[in-house]
């Protein structure tokens, strides 16, 4: 719940409404089952928009060394 009221109510009109993010390609996903989104990483505020112009619930996968 809270990531959902911090997603659209707090953080990501604020995000949208100064960065104007687009997606590329959105029609090419699916509205159901499981998909991988690859971004290019030219940022690390990739990890963030990307959430915020998806309306499906992600994960990321990342290497161990960097929880440690």
């Amino acid at each position: 719940m809270f990531y959902w009221f911090m997603k659209y109510v707090v953080i990501g009109p604020v995000i949208k409404a100064i960065f104007r993010p687009w997606v590329v390609g959105r029609s090419n996903i699916p509205a159901r089952g499981a998909a991988i989104l690859a971004s290019n990483h030219l940022s690390f505020a990739d990890s963030i928009f990307l959430p915020l112009m998806i309306d499906r619930p992600m994960s990321f996968l990342a290497k161990s060394d960097y929880f440690t």
